[in-house]
């Protein structure tokens, strides 16, 4: 099934990490996701067309953590990817259901706290989450309780860029509704009733993850310079920089005309930054 993935030309652009299988299962339903196989360290279910794949973690933000990992090196997933953690949590106050998007992620055991993703807040309202250790049962903060975000969230920031790291929690329990009364079944519904309002965010997503992808895209013509020539680090993103600026500026350009003289690293960024550098003496401001 793996190789299947990849023998389509298949690539991941959404990942999901998600704790429970009831709350997996709207979401399995809902983007049309398929088992990857049943020899995994953790359930994988993919859908090869849309690029979402999901993964069931259990509970736990270090069993977040690591089935995040297990996700990223199953399928090589690529720095624009958007890694998305929902599930149910308890909310100090009703309403039952509402969905909210965690933008700070405050871990109470280790008093470290996140700041995952692109604000939502025209779609989706915005609240803080504190993971806990053991389920919450006296709602002390006014804030949203869970056991696996923090995990998640160290971890899929080293994945992708920050603003592609979204937590979403949905109110399953509240000091009226206690979380031991809450039911798989209940955790199910609770995922479907927000179904409309879930293909609004994902589609917002996607965009992102497109533009993302847009933006570290590095055409096969500076590749062959990255062969030919000893880049270290700093030089590979100082040559990166300069080439996306100069192709602004000569967006016909041959690069291979402007590099003709360079016979090192340096030397054709050296080129690039002088010809950008003539240029605007030029331009008439």
């Amino acid at each position: 099934m793996i190789e299947s993935f990849y023998s389509q030309g298949c690539e991941v652009k959404i990942c999901w990490v998600i704790a429970l299988e009831p709350e997996a299962r709207p979401l399995i339903d809902l983007f049309d996701l398929s088992p990857l196989s049943n020899n995994l360290n953790f359930p994988v279910y993919i859908n090869s067309k849309s690029g979402h794949a999901l993964v069931i973690s259990g509970i736990g933000s270090s069993k977040a953590a690591a089935a995040a990992t297990y996700l990223k090196m199953l399928f090589n997933v690529q720095r624009y990817v958007g890694w998305i953690n929902i599930g149910i949590a308890g909310f100090y106050e009703e309403p039952i259901g509402q969905l909210f998007q965690a933008i700070k992620v405050h871990d109470t055991a280790r008093k470290t706290s996140y700041f995952p993703g692109f604000r939502l807040s025209k779609i989706v309202k915005c609240q803080t989450l504190h993971t806990v250790a053991q389920p919450e049962t006296t709602y002390s903060d006014a804030v949203l309780f869970d056991m696996e975000a923090s995990g998640f969230c160290e971890i899929a920031s080293m994945f992708s860029c920050n603003e592609l790291v979204f937590v979403l929690k949905i109110v399953s329990d509240t000091p009226k509704s206690p979380v031991s009364s809450v039911s798989r079944e209940e955790i199910t519904q609770l995922i479907y009733q927000n179904k409309d309002k879930l293909r609004e965010i994902i589609s917002h997503i996607e965009k992102l993850v497109n533009d993302e992808k847009t933006r570290l895209h590095v055409p096969e013509e500076v590749y062959q310079y990255f062969e030919r020539y000893h880049f270290t680090q700093s030089n590979r993103y100082r040559f990166l920089q300069a080439y996306k600026k100069w192709k602004s500026a000569f967006p016909d350009g041959k690069l291979a005309r402007t590099l003709a003289t360079g016979n090192s690293a340096s030397e054709l960024i050296s080129n690039l930054e002088s010809e950008l550098f003539l240029a605007i003496k030029d331009w008439k401001l």
